[in-house]
């Protein structure tokens, strides 16, 4: 309803009854408040909060590990073809095709795995409980198995009976269940476990989006406890980390075992400073590159103690795996009663890091672009070698489906560098270019390539530092505070250092270095991460 008065227009609106006190109470506020005063109390109360955030930036944070993936129940994996004769745990009919739970191992037809999760409990993060019991599962028992009460062989029927325990692995008739002790010992690998009893789950955040977290964890009354956390990539390589992940599961806690694609790693290493009495180990499935990743993180979290770090090479290259001594390279299935043996005996070894600067300005000395800091542990190379390196993981991003082999990847690799031979990219690179290791300038040869090289293995596998070496000259390490610089004359230089019938143009041995683009633009590559550079590189010791 609305009415012209004197030109200006008026519009009428129902009013809202005040009650008298609402009324009273605001007349009372509004006499005493001056709007200025709240306004300078609202800044000063925002700049404190501020303050007190910033200081929190810099430093290490905690980050709660996030459970919600490992309490919904089963995750089942599709099989289309069970290895031997598998008996579904819903109907207990036979499976030919069907799904099996990558934690507690139950085997289910596709139409039976909606009521697996209401009827069938999977293996628990977490249960926080005086004593850890055993967790029964029906059927599908390896063969041959032995039951722990009558040393009898079970689960040999060709129907599902018998039982095991998804912990332990113990196994026993279904008329000697009774006669099984309680107690769980988690089996040959309990040193490994974080049993469940002694994890507590907790709410975080505000609803609606709260989730559970983990809390705190009690450490079992074992002397030799040494917790496994698995960090897998299921990118890495071939692809072949998520069966690893699943091995992993059927023994250790389901929340020990996490793909870097769910989880953010310093969630993950979440379990490590919940432990600040035990020295953890950490295995990381996967290539250079995520090895690389989760020693960042770790270095970031300034975690105390700092976690021992075992490798599991899936990735293409993999060569810090190799100088360690796990390996260039698994064959799956795996053998992890060889694998978990050796990760317990292993020995501690320190490795030198190395901090790279990158700054790029312009001719009077202005800043372009944002610096950047970057950590290398294998090599950096600028020119011909990243540049394959480059074209490799560029196609690989736009067909990741063509890139599911490792063998493919290594011929991908050179088919890149077969095409370079003729291209030619980077010719006449030590004329775009100036390097100065330890102070003192380097003259360069004719090159399309530089590597400053950390450990004693480059291009998967090759110890290239050596190559045509006598033994009197000094050993390369990768803990003596110095990495050597060598150039490649071109991509065919590469192949021929693959196979031995070259050797490289060394340069130096050095500290620190410095090296400068001139009007260019340069594929670089650290470790297995690629980019295009047309900057200033500083390399210095990480301590």
């Amino acid at each position: 309803m609305s009415d012209v008065l004197e030109g200006n227009i008026s519009i009428l609106v129902p009013a809202t009854p005040v009650h008298p006190s609402f009324r009273n109470a605001w007349n009372l506020w509004s006499v005493h408040l001056d709007p200025i005063q709240v306004g300078i109390c609202a800044l000063l109360v925002t700049g404190v909060v501020l303050f007190f955030r910033s200081r929190n930036l810099g430093g290490p944070k905690h980050v709660p590990l996030p459970v919600d993936e490992f309490i919904k129940g089963h995750n089942f994996i599709p099989r289309n073809l069970f290895p031997t004769s598998s008996f579904c745990s819903i109907c207990e009919r036979n499976v030919i095709e069907g799904f099996c739970c990558d934690a507690c191992s139950i085997v289910v037809h596709a139409y039976c795995s909606k009521y697996a999760h209401r009827r069938l409990r999977c293996k628990a993060i977490a249960s926080f409980g005086p004593v850890m019991e055993h967790h029964m599962a029906k059927g599908n028992l390896p063969l041959p198995s032995i039951c722990n009460v009558c040393f009898r062989e079970c689960g040999a029927e060709a129907w599902l009976c018998d039982f095991r325990c998804l912990w332990c692995k113990a196994t026993v008739h279904e008329r000697c269940l009774p006669e099984l002790p309680d107690v769980c010992d988690l089996g040959k690998h309990k040193n490994f476990i974080i049993p469940p009893n002694c994890v507590k789950i907790k709410m975080l955040g505000m609803r609606p989006r709260r989730q559970p977290v983990v809390s705190h964890v009690r450490p079992p009354e074992n002397v030799d406890w040494m917790p496994l956390i698995v960090i897998g990539n299921r990118k890495s390589g071939a692809g072949d980390s998520a069966l690893v992940q699943s091995a992993f599961r059927a023994i250790l806690n389901p929340g020990q075992v996490i793909d870097v694609n769910v989880v953010k790693p310093e969630e993950v290493l979440d379990w490590v400073a919940l432990l600040p009495h035990h020295t953890c180990r950490i295995l990381v499935i996967g290539g250079d590159g995520t090895v690389g990743w989760i020693l960042n993180v770790i270095e970031k979290l300034d975690l105390k103690p700092v976690p021992a770090v075992a490798i599991l090479p899936i990735g293409t290259g993999n060569d810090l795996s190799n100088v360690l001594g796990w390996g260039a390279a698994v064959t799956l299935p795996l053998d992890m009663d060889a694998l978990l043996t050796k990760i317990a005996h292993a020995d501690f070894c320190k490795v030198d890091r190395w901090k790279v600067d990158i700054r790029s300005s312009s001719r009077i000395g202005l800043p372009l672009v944002p610096a950047r800091t970057l950590i290398f542990n294998n090599y950096v190379s600028l020119g011909v070698d990243a540049l394959v390196t480059l074209n490799f993981h560029r196609k690989r991003e736009q067909i990741p489906r063509f890139f599911a082999s490792r063998y493919m990847n290594k011929f991908l690799y050179f088919t890149y560098g077969t095409m370079d031979v003729l291209e030619r990219a980077c010719f006449n690179l030590n004329s775009k270019l100036t390097l100065e290791c330890d102070g003192k300038f380097i003259n360069l040869p004719t090159m399309e390539g530089i590597v400053f090289l950390n450990i004693p293995s480059w291009g998967a596998g090759v110890n290239v530092w050596n190559l045509n070496r006598g033994l009197e000259d000094e050993e390369q390490l990768i803990n003596d505070g110095y990495f050597e610089v060598f150039a490649l004359y071109s991509s065919f230089h590469i192949a021929q250092m693959q196979v031995g019938l070259s050797s490289p143009h060394r340069l130096c041995r050095a500290k620190a270095a410095k090296l400068t683009l001139h009007k260019t633009s340069v594929p670089m590559q650290v470790d297995e991460a690629t980019l295009l550079d047309e900057e200033q590189v500083q390399m210095a010791a990480v301590v």
